[in-house]
């Protein structure tokens, strides 16, 4: 199996049993029992899983080494921006055509760009003092 494939499965598996932990524990301190559990609780629990596995399986686009940053973070947005938002249709939180819809759209955009960016920043500072470390090193 390739290794992004792989790690895609490794990274979705995880984030899908953090968004069921997250979606059960708030079930729970919002008031909800065991007793009340409805398909429509256990469908609302899946898919909170499911938005887990997309968010993090998605970031494994970001090991292909072939890929530039660009089409990578193209394609995890894309994936991420479609799956999330089928789900929400599917609960039906969002319906396209409502104005509520195209705020989402507009947050959603908005909060990806900020978390890319952040991280971005990150990496590009390691980036950097990697590359002053091996300066030093050639200049000893």
């Amino acid at each position: 199996m390739n290794s992004v494939l792989k790690k895609a499965l490794i990274l979705g598996s995880i984030g899908f049993a953090i968004g069921l932990a997250i979606g059960i524990t708030i079930f729970f301190l919002t008031g909800g029992s065991v007793e009340v559990i409805t398909g429509r609780i256990a469908f609302e629990f899946l898919v909170g899983g499911i938005y887990g596995g997309l968010a993090m399986g998605g970031s494994a686009v970001y090991d292909i080494e072939e890929w530039s940053i660009a089409r990578s973070t193209a394609t995890h947005f894309i994936c991420t921006f479609i799956g999330f938002f089928v789900l929400a249709y599917l609960q039906g939180w969002l319906m396209p055509g409502e104005l509520l819809f195209w705020i989402f759209v507009v947050m959603w955009i908005f909060a990806y760009f900020m978390i890319w960016l952040i991280q971005y920043l990150v990496y590009h500072r390691k980036i950097n003092e990697m590359n002053e470390e091996l300066k030093n090193i050639r200049n000893r």
